[in-house]
């Protein structure tokens, strides 16, 4: 069994203790297919991406619980226990564990709303209206709850592929039960009360 793969087993992969995001994540690839030195190189944002596509797979255990789920809310600020939707501390996470700091990001806590991303985007002109690979997407319903999600790369005929925390196979769900690889449409997202692209580049 390869490195990573054991890592990933013993259920060590996913990052250091509750307090703590970064760790050795700027230097070492958490994935088979990409080396370290090559990982090292890219720009955080696709950094981010490869711990995203680690995380393919992982399951909740109850609904909004489970190690991997409990680990993403309690770092992203939401204490112990679980019990909370989650896409935006998957989000959160990755982006920790590819090394980002903590000040570069939103704040912990409200990490947790995709609401807050979206502000954060605002503030620090990163919304951006159409997606390429290491962006972010979002949407908003009325009552200011959300979705968020990476973006693999830039829409072909209007579908674009995502790596997405708390979603799910079919309908793609914002409380599903997993991190899932799926796709998007961009005429599915307009039916939505609002949505749009964070990029991240500048992390």
């Amino acid at each position: 069994m390869n490195r990573l793969g054991k890592r990933k087993l013993e259920g060590e992969w996913y990052g250091p203790g509750s307090g703590s995001g970064s760790g050795s994540g700027a230097e070492r690839s958490p994935v088979a297919w990409l080396s370290d030195e090559r990982y090292a190189r890219l720009p955080a944002a696709h950094r981010a991406l490869a711990w995203a596509a680690q995380a393919v797979g992982e399951r909740e255990s109850g609904r909004n619980r489970g190690p991997f789920v409990e680990h993403v809310q309690e770092l992203a600020g939401l204490g112990s226990g679980g019990g909370f939707a989650w896409c935006a501390c998957f989000v959160y996470w990755a982006c920790r564990r590819a090394g980002v700091e903590a000040g570069r990001l939103p704040p912990r806590g409200e990490c947790a709303a995709v609401r807050r991303w979206v502000e954060w985007a605002g503030r620090h002109g990163c919304l951006v209206r159409s997606p390429r690979r290491g962006d972010l997407f979002f949407w908003l319903e009325e009552s200011g709850q959300g979705h968020i999600g990476f973006v693999l790369g830039s829409p072909l005929l209007g579908i674009f592929a995502t790596i997405e925390g708390n979603t799910d196979a079919g309908e793609g769900s914002r409380e599903g039960d997993g991190v899932y690889r799926r796709t998007r449409a961009l005429r599915g997202l307009a039916k939505m009360h609002r949505f749009g692209f964070i990029r991240l580049e500048e992390l």
